[in-house]
């Protein structure tokens, strides 16, 4: 695949979700195993109709919800302490995750989305590995 979009899934039966919608839709996929946590990542090849895109991508961001609130609630230690993560992609393809508290996560996802939040952290990402010194007002 040259141009793809990239879908990810911390649980399989969200991800198995996701895949029913692209078989109904007849679009072809391939389907990664990440390697840092496991995510299920569903490649589709870009050039689709834009509405069955809106589609799918308003499909993901409710799968992504569930996804969430599957992920957080089987993260329970036997201390009853939750942890939660936020998933880091690096320059040259590096992956790691920051563990960040579990409360402040749930009180961010409930006024912003999922895709704003990764939004926000790949800006800090790329600010992080690529700083600019220049006046924000001159950028």
């Amino acid at each position: 695949m040259n141009e793809t979009l990239e879908y990810l899934f911390f649980t399989q039966d969200i991800a198995d979700q996701f895949i029913a919608a692209l078989h109904e839709h007849d679009l072809h996929f391939e389907r990664e195993i990440e390697s840092v946590q496991g995510a299920i990542v569903l490649k589709i090849a870009e050039g689709v109709d834009d509405d069955l895109w809106d589609t799918l991508d308003d499909l993901y961001d409710e799968l992504s919800e569930a996804d969430q609130a599957l992920v957080e609630a089987g993260l329970e230690h036997e201390d009853n302490k939750s942890t939660a993560g936020i998933y880091l992609q690096l320059a040259g393809g590096h992956q790691t995750i920051a563990q960040v508290d579990p409360d402040v996560m749930s009180r961010m996802l409930t006024v912003i989305t999922t895709e704003e939040m990764n939004t926000f952290v790949d800006t800090i990402v790329r600010s992080v590995e690529t700083p600019d010194d220049s006046p924000i007002c001159k950028r």
